[in-house]
């Protein structure tokens, strides 16, 4: 081989042993450092609950309005959907009939009146004369049942007065109470009774106090029952928008039901609602959110620190090492984007909540304190909420 070409070979394999050499240098340069994480000091504190649920707005009174009287159906007196206080003329039934019923039933208690004043005189007269043997006992006892019947006669002719006027009375159909109207079920003209298919005329539902009817989670309701048994005045419902902002002011909490329903599994929880200013409808779905409940001395961390791998739950705990490790723990209530922990963590350790998702287990991490953000209530709580599952590669082994 010619002394250029061997000279020229040596020079090529000389800087392709140089390169590697540089490489490999650089390999050892650029090794990958610990991930930086947020790592949350846990303590135990009290956990306000963020609760948040549907809500369906009922009137405190709803009430049927219906005819007492049958007859011809002469006018309506009111506009449908408008407010109208107690006693209000709603309708106006046909009132002629009633009007010569409780005539004829006057002029029958003047009759009977007049018996009565009669059958009075004849005992008056009667019993002197029987005390001095004058007449038979007989006669006595006959003026005496003749006086009593005609008190009975008169007594019924009274009420049967009354009767009559009370049905004529039941011709101007009033408001029993204020509220909001509905739309008649019956039009002027219309024939109406007392029988319960064709007596309905309307309905009205009291406006200014509101149910606010909501189901609530078996899980959560415990919780709530025993802080409205402890602080019934404490616990508030505070009807939101879509958006969070309130509506109206709060209201406390009537009733929770003292059963599971079988259907869905949640428990009904009724609160009264103050609407004097006539800004919610019944009927209406708002979302209610329940403030002042808490869980004293809860161990807490943020949804998002929580995991699952193949043997269970789990969150990576920094140890003194600066290492995460896997630690298995079972959960207890949530409240929006936090998660009471009922095992598994002890208070002063270290959970990685920001950065989970590139911890590896057993391997070292940039561990950076971080403070624990109030709950939140979301808008809309899906079930891949509550827990993350990790990648394969980052499952508990």
């Amino acid at each position: 081989m010619p002394l250029a070409a061997r000279t020229s070979r040596i020079a090529i394999i000389v800087v392709a042993v140089a390169m590697l050499a540089a490489c490999g240098g650089g390999n050892e340069q650029h090794q990958m450092p610990p991930p930086e994480v947020g790592a949350l000091v846990v303590q135990a504190q009290p956990l306000t609950l963020a609760l948040e649920y549907p809500a369906q707005l009922r009137g405190v009174r709803d009430v049927e309005v219906r005819a007492r009287v049958e007859g011809i159906l002469l006018e309506r007196r009111y506009e449908p959907g408008a407010a109208v206080k107690e006693g209000d003329l709603l309708f106006r039934i046909d009132p002629a009939p009633f009007r010569a019923e409780a005539a004829r039933a006057r002029a029958e208690l003047a009759v009977q009146q007049a018996q009565l004043r009669e059958a009075a005189r004849d005992r008056a007269r009667i019993e002197p004369l029987a005390e001095q043997r004058l007449v038979s006992r007989q006669d006595l006892d006959a003026a005496v049942a003749a006086h009593e019947r005609a008190e009975a006669a008169s007594a019924a002719a009274a009420a049967a007065v009354r009767t009559a006027e009370l049905d004529l009375s039941y011709t101007e159909v009033r408001a029993p109470i204020a509220g909001l109207t509905s739309r008649e079920v019956r039009s002027e003209g219309s024939l109406v009774s007392t029988d319960p298919d064709s007596s309905l005329l309307t309905q009205i539902v009291q406006g200014e106090r509101l149910y606010a009817e909501l189901s609530v989670p078996q899980n959560e309701a415990a919780t709530l029952r025993d802080a409205v048994t402890r602080n019934p005045a404490g616990v508030q419902v505070q009807l939101v928008q879509v958006n969070g902002t309130p509506i109206g002011p709060p209201g406390p909490i009537e009733f929770v039901a003292p059963s599971v329903a079988d259907q869905t599994g949640t428990v009904a929880v009724r609160a009264i609602i103050d609407n004097r200013q006539g800004t919610l409808l019944p009927g209406q779905v708002v979302r209610a959110r329940i403030q002042g409940v808490q869980v004293a001395g809860a161990i807490v961390v943020p949804r998002r620190a929580v995991m699952r791998g193949p043997q269970g739950t789990f969150v990576y705990v920094v140890d003194d090492k600066g290492m995460a490790q896997p630690r298995p723990v079972e959960l207890g209530i949530s409240s929006g984007n936090l998660v009471a922990v009922t095992s598994g963590l002890n208070a002063g350790e270290r959970a990685v909540v920001d950065g989970v998702l590139k911890v590896m287990p057993g391997a070292p991490v940039k561990a950076t304190p971080i403070q624990l953000e109030p709950a939140r209530a979301p808008m809309q709580v899906a079930a891949s909420d509550d827990e993350k599952k990790a990648p394969p590669q980052q499952q508990q082994r």
